[in-house]
């Protein structure tokens, strides 16, 4: 968040900082979304985005069981979104590798490793081979598949669609 570039402030006789009256200042606040490869673009499904807002948001609070169960949770749903059929997490994994085959596998690979925080480690055992690095990878593996998944063809249709209209208008002229 930031405050607007207007000038928007004054200072007193003992040059201290005030807002003026007249100003709302709500309305001089502005967001930004810093530029990036990673940002969730929005043709990924809603409940996925949610989810990782959700992880990134613990994360950055330190709240690793928090940030690794919405993790879980991110790409559970991905292999219900997706009709991954198999019994378990590990076939399930494969079949999103076979069926995004222009992927890279080790991603795949790595989103496998989220098993490895299970309920019983969480509550049983000793945790510390989770932490913050650990789940960042995860969470920015899990951005690359998604981006692959549902962003990249999107893209391709478009610049298809595109090439195709520019054909329909170069054909016209002979």
């Amino acid at each position: 968040m930031h405050l607007s570039y207007e000038h928007i402030h004054d200072y007193d006789f003992k040059h201290r900082l005030y807002f003026k009256e007249d100003i709302d200042i709500d309305s001089k606040l502005f967001y930004s979304v810093p530029t990036s490869f990673f940002i969730l673009d929005n043709r990924i499904p809603e409940i996925l985005r949610e989810l990782i807002t959700e992880a990134e948001g613990s994360l950055k609070m330190n709240f690793l069981t928090g940030a690794s169960a919405c993790m879980r949770k991110t790409i559970y749903e991905l292999l219900i979104i997706e009709k991954c059929s198999a019994l378990n997490y590990d076939d399930k994994i494969k079949e999103l590798k076979t069926k995004y085959k222009d992927t890279d596998h080790e991603l795949f690979n790595i989103l496998g490793h989220i098993k490895d925080m299970t309920s019983d480690k969480v509550h049983e055992q000793s945790w510390n081979k989770w932490d913050s690095h650990a789940l960042k990878l995860i969470i920015e593996t899990l951005k690359a598949v998604l981006y692959d998944i549902y962003v990249v063809p999107a893209i391709k249709a478009e610049r298809s669609k595109a090439v195709l209209q520019l054909t329909k208008k170069v054909k016209g002229f002979k």
